[in-house]
Parts: C-alpha cells; sequence; structure tokens
C-alpha cells in the first residue's frame, strides 16, 4: 500500500481504520509512542520468540515466533514491490519467499491490547481470491511504515 497512489475515499477508509486502533490503543500519543517503541526496540519486534511485543502502554501478541528470513522477505516487498497484491512480486526469489512467508503468518492475528484492557485484533495479510493477497494496511503501518508516514495518514483530510 502506497497511501499518496491511493484514491481520496481509499486514503479516508484506512485513515477510519487506524483511528479505530488508536481509540483502543488510548489515543494518538499512545499509538504513536507504540510505534515509536516497535522502530526502536532492538530487533524487529515479529521476531520475539514469545510472539509479544510489550509497549509502555500495552502488548501486541500474534502467538509464534516469525523467523528473520520472512521479516527481511517483507521488508524487501516493501522496498522492491510497489503492487498491493503481493502474489505478482516479479524477483522469483522474493516472490518464494512471500509465498513461505504466507503459508507461515497467514493464519495468524495480531491483537493490541491496552493496559485498560481494551483489545484491536487485525490479520497479516487479506486474501482477495487465489490469486491476489494483500498486506492488511495496519500489519503494514504498525510495523513496518515510517512514524511520518503514519502521521500523514492520521493528519489526511
Amino acid at each position: 500500500m502506497k497511501f499518496n497512489n491511493l484514491s481520496h475515499e481509499e486514503k479516508l477508509e484506512i485513515q477510519k481504520l487506524v483511528l479505530e486502533c488508536m481509540d483502543v490503543v488510548g489515543g494518538r500519543n499512545h499509538f504513536l509512542g507504540m510505534i515509536e517503541s516497535i522502530k526502536e526496540s532492538d530487533q524487529h519486534p515479529l521476531l520475539n520468540k514469545t510472539g509479544k511485543f510489550h509497549y509502555p502502554n500495552g502488548t501486541i501478541t500474534w502467538g509464534k515466533q516469525i523467523f528473520k528470513e520472512k521479516v527481511m522477505a517483507l521488508k524487501n516487498m516493501f522496498i522492491q514491490h510497489l503492487d498491493d497484491n503481493i502474489l505478482t512480486i516479479k524477483n522469483e526469489k522474493l516472490n518464494k519467499e512471500i509465498k513461505n512467508c504466507l503459508k507461515t503468518m497467514g493464519k495468524l492475528q495480531f491483537t493490541i491490547r491496552s493496559t485498560e484492557g481494551a483489545e484491536f485484533t487485525f490479520p497479516p495479510f487479506k486474501t482477495i481470491d487465489a490469486n491476489n493477497v494483500e498486506i492488511t494496511p495496519l500489519f503494514q503501518i504498525i510495523f513496518f511504515d515510517s512514524l511520518n508516514n503514519t502521521k500523514r495518514i492520521l493528519d489526511y483530510k
């Protein structure tokens, strides 16, 4: 998802989704603080063996460890691939790695639980059909996008 390339309606839809998650986390500052904690962690949070990431105002859980190759494949995909459909990657090696990533992470659910007990759950991927799978916007925003891009989404009018 390249936010700048989306239509006005799509941008508003993604903003609405982020705002829903932001409310559960405890507001704008807590949401941005969560993302900042993710960016500042020594290793990528998805690599945690416990399948959990603790930040000052809550916890993100996903149930199982994700190996470094999968996280690197996702990072490379965001850099090299412009299309939303992640099954159309032209680089054969990266395509194979992403398909393996789909097998590993496809059924996972990510749950953000605030210290107040509120929860927000989202999947990492959205299957449109057998030949079209996309990364969910929240998964990308929380774990891979820059803080500036997240602020741009929140401030969009």
